[in-house]
């Protein structure tokens, strides 16, 4: 029988824990190294619909992108929401893994994925984390276009139904870029110091945007639920290794959408 050690064993040559982000809570989320797989699926987050999901699967083993457990639990109190989660996570048996930060940072992880979506090149590392890898990637675009037309090209591209414009000059031209998957607004300043045209990533806040536009530079954002790239991406891989080391174990996607914003038009 496969357990979950065996998974977890090729998952970390791909995506080694000790490259996350320091502080970040990758890994071993809930439930045991020891415990047997019959059925692991992949997803962007575990949330409750995504629990009950994997109940009515028998997903036995969830692989996420985002940590389930950011912050510690104060108490086991089952009127909490995410508390009854894990509860319902615990009762029926579910082991649940995450790779955050260690698939942004990874070599053909996160953000190698989107550079490829965004059909960037001449790709080379941007925005460095304190262990000296890159958390993002920079390349060129196909061609130079208007900040206003890269903005649609953004959305094109990572097919999304709305992204954010952020610019002092819609005619701007637009050739090379650089990107942090999900929320990295805290790093734009990195795409000046590269002296970067535009700068793409998601959960910009408003006062920040004011200062993206005092600066000259432009942004898109997408928003953070773009990095449901990651549940395909892990998805593909985990079913070519389930092959390769005669798991024989079910690989399941989740096809619920945790995108906790509806756009309207």
């Amino acid at each position: 029988m496969t357990k979950v050690k065996d998974i977890v064993a090729r998952l970390r040559q791909d995506f080694p824990e000790n490259i996350a982000s320091q502080g970040d809570p990758v890994g071993m989320q809930i439930g045991s190294m020891k415990a047997d797989v019959t059925k692991v699926m992949t997803t962007l987050d575990v949330r409750p619909q995504v629990v009950e999901e994997a109940v009515e699967k028998g997903v036995d083993f969830i692989v996420s992108h985002h940590p389930v457990m950011f912050r510690p639990a104060q108490n086991l109190d089952f009127a909490n929401a995410q508390n009854a989660m894990y509860g319902n996570i615990i009762k029926n048996g579910i082991t649940v893994y995450s790779i955050h930060t260690n698939s942004d940072k990874a070599q053909d992880g996160s953000a190698d994925w989107q550079a490829e979506e965004l059909g960037l090149q001449d790709v080379e590392p941007f925005c460095l984390d304190d262990d000296g890898i890159a958390m993002g990637r920079k390349g060129k675009l196909p061609r130079t276009m208007t900040a206003y037309d890269f903005a649609y090209y953004v959305k094109e591209k990572m097919q999304i139904k709305m992204a954010r414009l952020i610019t002092a000059n819609n005619e701007k031209p637009i050739t090379s870029v650089g990107f942090i998957c999900g929320d990295g607004g805290k790093y734009w300043t990195r795409a000046l110091d590269d002296h970067l045209d535009a700068f793409i990533t998601g959960d910009v806040y408003y006062h920040v945007g004011h200062d993206m536009i005092s600066s000259g530079l432009t942004v898109v954002d997408p928003g953070h639920y773009t990095e449901k790239l990651f549940k395909y991406k892990v998805y593909d891989r985990l079913k070519k290794w389930n092959e390769e080391n005669n798991w024989n174990v079910g690989i399941e996607l989740s096809e619920v959408s945790t995108n906790p914003f509806q756009d309207l038009f």
